[in-house]
């Protein structure tokens, strides 16, 4: 350690030393902080005395360039004097930087900036010379303000000398030598550059990078509780929000320059700042009460930026490929991302600025918009690796092109909507000064919109055609206004003007008229297929691609529109005039077509939902002759579970809206009795009393285009990982039934990872769907059938199934059983069907094989069958019996499907042997009938 070092430690000693005294004047004598004191003056007088025995330095005529401001000679005070604006011009010009809000940052606190100042203007002389830079870096911002939102600039300054003045107080503070207010003062000069020149500053991004190196040194990164320094709530929570601001820049030139973060995840734990406005503390606060991050505050913004900044760290890591990183990966990465984005607070949620409140102020309404650019700008980012267009026909790399070109979308109509709202007239207007930072605006949408290279899509309808159309070359038009001071403009520009070369339009292409450098679409062949290095546009379904895109400019390109999620191209069949549903109007008789007009009022407690997928059962048609082993009565509309998307709900609904995918649970119970009374729509009527009877008549089943549905009974899918990220169907999504059904089960046997279960049988639909969602949470499933070749499709795609096939022999079978476990059976699910009543050998030999204290659950329907008494007993076996699943269970389900745990679909084995229209019932129910193997599915597609 350098001379220079050493006394720069000694410097920061004597502050804790300060620090720790005055906290310490009420309560303690200060002899010993006096005595620590004296030890360190006597450091320095030795290190000053040896400077005598060192050899004297050749003086050096030439002032020494700094690495990054060059020969700019250091301020004087006579200096600093002569550049400041008169104090009441100060005084004006701060003011309109601290209530600019967007723009402020929040390193700066106002009330201590305030004492600060006013204790400069009395002697300037004795001011920190680094504090002063940050003056003049506010002032220089408060300027670049205050000339858009004023005509006059009578008193004010040029920001231009402004910002040479804070960065000659830099030098004149030695900044470099971590001193304090070094990190302060670098930060506010970068942060004044950024605001007056945008990304055509090309010292802004070493400028941070140095910022980041000093406040590490000075500690920043770690949390203030782990340092020698005895911090106050106070110097804690600036701490925090100064190492948030160093981060946010961080991240902001990574993604820029396609660089890696310099500061590193594993490297800095200081915590997050906290929602408390300048007024909630001060620099005597003994204790900081945050407020609630529900609460609309200017702070509120950068607490859940600073939240999102770790969560892009790692995706830039994973974009620029510095380790292999699998889709499985990206998904973790994208449920992160997802997790951040469903917290936002309703008051940050991005809505279209014509329907904002007349009272949320034009600040909040800037940081949704940034806040919702840089979630899609994180998502472009994360699924870019895997957009390959040598192999689209890849499930990852078509999920992963769609979700970019998605992306894409969204953030040209936000980037529109803000530019209409900022032009004379807009309620952004009179902020425009905003547009300094629009630079980062158009870097993000510039970034995204490359996959957006689309020529035509044939099944696009026409008016959603023209409306895309339009809003592209509104995006361009603004563009290219912008492109001569911003880089990113101009390259969206030119990437939007190859777009809309591709595009046919219905009359002359408006490009022609632009007087812009045209772009001729080449021939596409085996050779050359791509113009100015972007690729042809693949055959992609429009529904797919609108999806999630919230917004979309009309086709007179004057509004914006906000439509539901995922309902673009399906906003015409969504809500029909009239319901058609199929009906059993008595026993051996057929199914009937009936259509009624839609509900036109959606009750308080229902919601009515766009059904999408229903199941068809392979024992429906019996039981529609009136002699199945479940009862109900006639006429009635069959169909017990749905994947659909909600049209209306009624009005105590507090979560559900409009637009979500839910999956509709067909268990239901009273609201009032919800322990005795309980049915499955368009199933079961319970075969009890008369008050299941009415419950089951109140919900009608879901073989119907639109079902009305108890709002309870709706569960939102995330249909962002499931059907984007994940790629299911809706027919996929259905399977959710059945695994519910094996869920009781699996959940009241109380199964653990590494546990070894019994499943039996196994090989039908609910059967096998209790083995394969057990081995799926990490249990060792022994699956039992007649036939072990009946298992070989379960068993093939789930490796801790162990198929066994039944001789017969109780004996011998349960021997075998004992074979596979050696350290014992912890439990057994039996999910045997009505027929297995005459022969429940399975039963008798699962329940012999099982450990002492082992579990069993019955989720079947076998009657009048006979257990050994007394080997219950002496072996501590319990028995429970499970009928259906509770709601939370469901829930739980629901999350392990989103999170990837439990597969569906063809990966997992799921097969969609038919899916049909309502009017075609008849060959749906006849292969229904015969798809009974695990796996298998029947379904109506309304």
């Amino acid at each position: 350690m350098d001379r220079q070092e050493i006394q720069r430690e000694l410097r920061q000693m004597r502050n804790v030393l300060r620090t720790l005294a005055d906290q310490s004047k009420e309560s303690r004598s200060g002899t010993s902080h006096d005595q620590l004191a004296e030890s360190i003056n006597r450091i320095e007088s030795a290190l000053d005395g040896d400077k005598s025995s060192e050899p004297a330095e050749v003086a050096d005529t030439q002032q020494e360039p700094d690495a990054v401001f060059g020969f700019l000679p250091p301020a004087t005070v006579p200096d600093i004097l002569q550049a400041l604006p008169s104090r009441q011009c100060a005084d004006r010009i701060l003011a309109t930087y601290f209530n600019a809000s967007y723009v402020a940052v929040p390193c700066i606190h106002a009330h201590q900036f305030r004492r600060q100042y006013e204790a400069f203007w009395k002697t300037p002389a004795s001011a920190n010379l680094l504090w002063v830079s940050i003056l003049f870096s506010i002032l220089a911002t408060g300027v670049v303000i205050h000339r858009v939102r004023s005509t006059s600039t009578v008193g004010l300054s040029d920001p231009a000398a402004l910002i040479t003045m804070s960065a000659r107080c830099l030098l004149a503070g030695q900044y470099l030598e971590a001193d304090e207010f070094s990190v302060e003062a670098l930060i506010m000069h970068a942060h004044s550059r950024y605001t007056r020149l945008g990304n055509r500053d090309a010292t802004l991004s070493p400028l941070c990078g140095l910022a980041v190196r000093l406040a590490q040194q000075r500690g920043y990164h770690r949390d203030p509780s782990e340092l020698l320094l005895t911090a106050t709530p106070f110097v804690a929570e600036m701490r925090r929000r100064v190492w948030f601001v160093v981060q946010h820049y961080d991240v902001l030139f990574s993604f820029e320059q396609g660089l890696p973060p310099l500061i590193h995840e594993d490297t800095c734990h200081s915590g997050h700042p906290t929602n408390a406005t300048d007024d909630d503390f001060d620099e005597d606060t003994k204790w900081l009460s945050p407020r609630l991050l529900t609460e609309a505050q200017n702070m509120l913004p950068w607490v859940y930026q600073s939240q999102l900044i770790p969560i892009l760290r790692r995706i830039i890591s994973h974009a620029l490929g510095f380790k292999t990183c699998t889709y499985p990966d990206a998904l973790f990465l994208a449920s992160e991302l997802e997790m951040w984005h469903t917290s936002l607070p309703p008051c940050l949620r991005i809505r279209p600025i014509r329907n904002t409140s007349f009272t949320d102020p034009n600040h909040t309404v800037m940081h949704r918009a940034m806040l919702e650019l840089m979630y899609m700008m994180g998502k472009s980012i994360l699924y870019r690796p895997f957009v390959d267009y040598t192999r689209l026909e890849d499930f990852p790399s078509q999920t992963a092109m769609n979700i970019c070109r998605r992306m894409a979308l969204r953030s040209v109509g936000v980037y529109i909507e803000l530019d209409r709202e900022m032009q004379a007239g807009g309620r952004l207007h009179e902020d425009r000064y905003i547009t300094s930072h629009s630079t980062t605006n158009d870097f993000l949408v510039s970034k995204m919109i490359a996959p957006l290279e689309f020529a035509d899509c044939p099944d696009m309808p026409a008016e959603e055609s023209d409306n895309l159309r339009n809003m592209l070359y509104k995006a361009m038009q603004i563009w290219s206004e912008r492109a001569p001071n911003s880089a990113h403009a101009s390259e969206a520009s030119r990437v939007l003007r190859v777009i809309l070369t591709k595009v046919r339009w219905p009359g002359d292409n408006p490009l022609n008229n632009l007087g812009l450098p045209q772009l001729q679409p080449t021939q596409s062949n085996d050779s050359d297929n791509d113009i100015e290095g972007l690729p042809e546009e693949l055959d992609l379904s429009f529904r797919h691609l609108m999806s999630f895109d919230p917004f979309l400019i009309g086709a007179d390109g004057s509004d914006l529109v906000f439509p539901l999620p995922s309902i673009m191209a399906e906003q015409n069949k969504i809500v029909p005039e009239t319901t058609t549903s199929l009906v059993l109007p008595a026993f051996n008789e057929p199914l009937v077509l009936e259509k009624n007009p839609t509900p036109t009022t959606t009750h308080p407690g229902s919601a009515l939902v766009r059904i999408y997928s229903t199941s068809v059962r392979p024992h429906n048609r019996i039981g529609f002759t009136g002699k199945g082993p479940l009862s109900f009565p006639v006429p009635y509309t069959p169909g017990d579970s749905a994947v659909g998307r909600i049209i209306t709900v009624g009005s105590d609904a507090v979560d559900l809206k409009a637009g979500q995918l839910v999956y509709v649970n067909g268990f239901v119970a009273a609201r009032d009795d919800p322990v005795k009374t309980r049915v499955l729509v368009g199933l079961f009527d319970g075969g009890g009393p008369e008050k299941d009877a009415k419950l089951f008549d109140t919900w009608k089943g879901f073989w119907s285009d639109v079902a009305t549905v108890p709002i309870e009974n709706c569960l939102v899918l995330n249909e962002a990982v499931l059907r984007d990220e994940m790629g299911y169907s809706y027919e996929d999504l259905n399977y959710i039934q059945r695994l519910s059904v094996a869920y009781g089960g699996v959940s009241c046997a109380k199964l653990r990872a590494g546990e070894t279960v019994i499943a039996a049988p196994a090989t039908g639909h609910f059967s096998g769907a209790v083995a394969e969602l057990a081995a799926q949470i990490g249990c060792r499933v022994i699956a039992l059938s007649r036939s072990a070749s009946k298992l070989e499709p379960l068993t093939s795609h789930h490796p801790r199934i162990i198929p066994l096939e039944l001789t017969g022999d109780a004996e011998h079978d349960v021997a075998a059983i004992k074979a596979l476990a050696p350290n014992g059976v912890d439990a057994y699910i039996d999910t045997s069907p009505p027929a297995a009543t005459g022969s429940p050998h399975h039963l008798s030999v699962s329940i012999n094989a099982l450990n002492s204290f082992g579990r069993v659950v019955f989720l079947g329907t076998m009657f009048g069958v006979t257990v050994n008494y007394v080997t219950l007993m002496t072996r501590n076996i319990s028995i429970t019996g499970q009928h259906m699943y509770t709601r939370e269970e469901l829930v739980s389900l629901i999350k392990m499907i989103e999170t990837g745990v439990v597969k569906l679909g063809k990966k997992a084995g799921h097969e969609i042997v038919g899916a049909f229209a309502l009017d075609d019932w008849e060959k749906a129910v006849d292969v229904a009938e015969t798809a009974t193997a695990w796996g298998q599915q029947v379904l109506f597609t309304p």
